[in-house]
């Protein structure tokens, strides 16, 4: 009787655990139309493919005009970790910092420093903003995307794990009452094989799923 639960609950644990994820991408009406590019929100990460602009990493979208492309690229950039996520804090929430270095204006997160100056860890200088800052000319581009969140997709299968939990319960009264002397076995093999559905259950509703939208591709 034990065998047999076992091998039931390995398959709900199989059945719960997410597919893996396939890539997708998304496009605008028109991906043609440049002016899709300066409707991004300061801070979004993409992925641009232009002319003299090196690897696609760690770059964060700043402004777009209609003639260039402002970039916060990071890829080559050897920045400590709270200085690196500072300065991508602060391309969301104060990009005039890196658009605007003539004006002499300092962001404080702890320990980082970031000012016209450069980035500052500690009082030590870790970067000019030169170093993570890009300009790319708009007819240099040839595409850009980003990760947008992708809306829930539902369940490729017909209960949750708690619920084939709860349909076993039945089961598992007739197991421990045949246990005899290795009940104590039998509830920790079921807390054992149990708490894996349950904590599948719980990443499985908290996943963030995302998709890549093609913002703009030129002709």
């Amino acid at each position: 009787m034990t065998r047999v639960l076992t091998f039931t609950f390995t398959a709900l644990i199989v059945s719960s655990l997410p597919a893996q994820a396939q890539p997708r991408y998304t496009y605008p009406p028109n991906v043609f139309d440049w002016s899709h590019v300066a409707a991004i929100a300061p801070g979004t990460k993409v992925a641009v493919s232009a002319v003299s602009l090196g690897g696609q990493d760690s770059q964060y979208f700043l402004s777009a005009t209609d003639r260039e492309l402002t970039l916060l690229v990071l890829g080559n950039v050897d920045l400590p970790r709270p200085a690196k996520q500072f300065v991508i804090k602060l391309a969301d929430t104060h990009p005039d910092v890196f658009m605007s270095p003539q004006k002499w204006v300092e962001y404080r997160d702890g320990p980082v420093r970031v000012n016209s100056d450069g980035v500052f860890l500690r009082g030590r200088k870790v970067a000019d903003l030169s170093q993570v800052i890009r300009v790319v000319r708009a007819g240099d581009v040839a595409e850009v995307t980003r990760q947008v969140r992708a809306p829930k997709r539902p369940r490729n299968f017909g209960g949750s794990p708690a619920e084939g939990i709860a349909a076993l319960v039945p089961f598992l009264g007739l197991t421990f009452l045949n246990c005899h002397n290795e009940c104590g076995r039998a509830a920790v093999a079921v807390a054992a094989i149990g708490a894996p559905i349950i904590a599948g259950e719980i990443i499985a509703a908290r996943r963030v799923d995302y998709t890549t939208e093609v913002v703009y591709r030129a002709r």
